[in-house]
């Protein structure tokens, strides 16, 4: 289902966007140096690459990444476990409803010890009064996953502010003439015909002697890697928070039937009703097995 949005794809993607920040201040230095020389020559400068704002954007993402790391394992592991206790809990509960002397009968006369998930050290709350709290307990179970859920995707947006943020910026910064006095020459090509200076997981090879038309030739492919780069990551960005928002919406369905049980639901009612929370929660499941697959980010 959708396995596109956990492609291992994308993470390679966000994996390659964090190292190429964190590989980048060298090349910054460089331009940043290349920049004062011409200054000094009395050039009228178009603002250069942020420095400062590029080396922030490369600390934040690499906290994401590593948080993201660290998450997507949890939330596969944590979901596994959550919804064996729920489906366990439905199997058990339709035999009680099944029989037919219960019928008529309210969901709250069914006395609430006789369910495995109350009686498991797991349970850890005050003991349960009656079938609603149990019915709650599962619902505060799937909220407190949606809570894991959504910090991961907070991780998500915030490579993503990044990408669409500073490293466009950085892209545009790139392609814009060093200055405004002499023949409108892009950055990175100055920067390649006259200094040495190369981006990182590009070809450039910093002993090497390039000719000025390779170098040239070196600038507009980089500029291609940077688009292609910044493509890809933001693809990727973009799969996971739509992951995480199609994941937010079956485990939301899930919660609103759970809710929808009341004290006075006769058993013939919950017999039909509750069984419909497997619809989402086994899309949850296939999504968390997903999650559970990716070992190695």
């Amino acid at each position: 289902m959708l396995e596109y949005l956990l492609a291992e794809k994308n993470f390679a993607a966000l994996k390659q966007y964090v190292k190429f920040l964190q590989d980048l201040p060298p090349a910054l230095q460089e331009m940043t140096e290349f920049t004062e020389i011409f200054e000094r020559q009395k050039h009228i400068m178009v603002p250069p690459p942020n420095v400062q704002s590029l080396r922030q954007a490369a600390q934040t993402s690499e906290m994401c990444w590593r948080a993201i790391q660290v998450a997507t394992p949890a939330l596969g592991s944590h979901s596994a476990q959550v919804l064996r206790e729920i489906f366990a809990f439905i199997e058990e509960f339709q035999v009680v409803v099944s029989k037919a002397d219960n019928r008529r009968k309210t969901i709250v006369t069914i006395d609430p010890r006789q369910f495995s998930l109350v009686r498991s050290p797991a349970w850890g709350n005050a003991p349960a009064e009656s079938i609603i709290d149990v019915l709650r307990e599962m619902d505060r179970r799937l909220e407190q996953y949606r809570g894991m859920l959504l910090n991961f995707k907070t991780r998500v947006i915030g490579l993503a502010e990044s990408i669409h943020g500073i490293f466009v910026r950085f892209i545009e910064c790139l392609t814009m003439p060093i200055c405004t006095c002499d023949k409108p020459i892009p950055k990175i090509e100055a920067y390649y015909s006259l200094g040495k200076i190369g981006l990182p997981g590009t070809t450039y090879e910093p002993g090497r002697l390039y000719s000025q038309e390779e170098r040239i030739a070196q600038s507009k492919e980089h500029v291609e890697f940077l688009f292609n780069l910044r493509r890809r990551a933001a693809s990727a960005a973009n799969n996971l928070s739509d992951f995480c928002y199609r994941m937010s919406c079956m485990l939301d369905e899930a919660q609103q039937m759970l809710r929808n049980h009341y004290p006075a639901m006769t058993m013939a009612r919950a017999k039909s009703a509750l069984p419909m929370l497997q619809g989402p929660l086994n899309d949850v499941q296939s999504m968390s097995d997903q999650l559970g697959k990716l070992t190695r980010l």
